[in-house]
């Protein structure tokens, strides 16, 4: 094995004398420079989704999206009631659709979603992972608004591809996060996500720089039979990223680090300025779940094999799809979704539907806020 160039000179980034927390929103704009911002905290995070829409929405819009937030309450208090099971996805894609809406209409270009259409259909094969979603670029022919395409505009800064996309659920189904373990077992096949031991800020102050390093345990690789350069070809980090050199170990195991190749150039002193900036290059390959303890976030890689990379989508979206198709199964062949927890993925799908809202919850209200947003722990 080649040996390791080393890592660039620098120091970890601190704020207040303690070391920076990695976010996909680090920053908040402040008129002169940006600021470091918390993590916020709260028991449900409805109610701060409503004070911030109120603050930030065009008053035009403002009636539309807390009707919309209202809704998207509503539908998701039936989705997760003890006791509610065949309705479940469907109250849950509502309830998303809304949400969905409410992002749309705070942060985005259009003034109201009226006449706006789903921008999925599906087509349900006897086997599920064969069955089949069509994607609608948004506006569609007619001039409708398209809620998926609105949406992953919101999220990732593009929309669905001109000509639209079709995506397959057994593509889809292995890149959502909580109860992947289900799916790698039921589908006799290796787990694809890779958690980060931790992902820092460093910097130069010699010549103001800024730049990310990205570390993973060397056992969940080789656990996996994953080398290195897989995991940076399959997780979509290579072309920024490459392994350093790195003594670090915990508990005796070995720390892997991968660098930002190019660092990023801060003015004035003030290297907060263009944390944001570093952070957008690495999150379309992050994804991450909720935690009611400190760091409050985790985060992992998904190795896509090649063959299902017309298929990957931004975490949330991948959540969205396929709620949106067993939502409507649930609504008009309630036997099929029957059928569907009988079979193989059964305990997967379950642990979908009953387990996946808070995280798409408060991520989601994240994505609003454009603020991490957690669950404090309650003693």
């Amino acid at each position: 094995m080649p040996l390791l160039p080393q890592p660039k000179d620098g120091e970890r980034l601190q704020t207040k004398g303690r070391d920076t927390q990695f976010s996909f929103w680090p920053t908040r704009r402040l008129r002169a420079h940006a600021k470091i911002q918390p993590v916020l905290f709260a028991l449900e995070p409805w109610g701060i989704i409503e004070s911030y829409v109120k603050k930030k929405c065009k008053n035009t819009r403002l009636p539309e999206a807390l009707s919309c937030l209202s809704q998207a309450h509503d539908f998701y208090l039936v989705g997760t009631e003890k006791g509610v099971a065949a309705g479940r996805p469907l109250a849950l894609y509502y309830a998303y659709m809304n949400l969905a809406k409410v992002i749309c209409l705070t942060h985005g270009p259009h003034s109201t979603f009226n006449n706006a259409q789903h921008g999925l259909s599906g087509t349900a094969q006897a086997d599920f992972e064969s069955s089949t979603l069509d994607a609608y670029r948004s506006p569609g022919r007619a001039g409708k608004l398209q809620n998926f395409s609105e949406l992953m505009q919101a999220i990732s800064g593009r929309h669905v591809p001109r000509r639209g996309t079709q995506y397959e659920l057994g593509h889809i189904l292995p890149q959502i996060l909580p109860g992947h373990r289900l799916w790698a077992q039921a589908s006799s096949k290796t787990e694809r996500f890779i958690a980060f031991e931790s992902i820092q800020f460093w910097r130069s102050t010699h010549n103001q720089k800024v730049w990310l390093r990205l570390h993973v345990m060397a056992d969940d690789l080789s656990r996996l039979s994953v080398t290195h350069q897989k995991f940076l070809d399959e997780s979509g980090l290579s072309s920024d990223f490459s392994e350093v050199k790195c003594d670090r170990k915990i508990e005796g195991n070995k720390v892997l680090c991968f660098e930002q190749r190019t660092a990023k150039p801060y003015p004035h002193r003030h290297p907060a300025n263009v944390l944001s900036e570093l952070v957008e290059l690495v999150k379309p390959h992050l994804w991450a779940t909720v935690a009611s303890v400190p760091p409050y976030r985790r985060y992992y890689a998904y190795l896509c094999p090649s063959a299902d990379s017309r298929s990957l989508l931004p975490q949330l979206l991948s959540v969205y799809a396929l709620t949106y198709y067993l939502g409507s199964i649930t609504r008009y062949r309630p036997h099929e979704f029957d059928r569907l927890l009988a079979e193989k993925f059964g305990a997967r799908l379950h642990d979908f539907v009953t387990g996946q809202p808070d995280q798409f919850l408060y991520l989601l209200a994240s994505e609003i806020l454009r603020q991490d947003i957690a669950r404090p722990s309650i003693i």
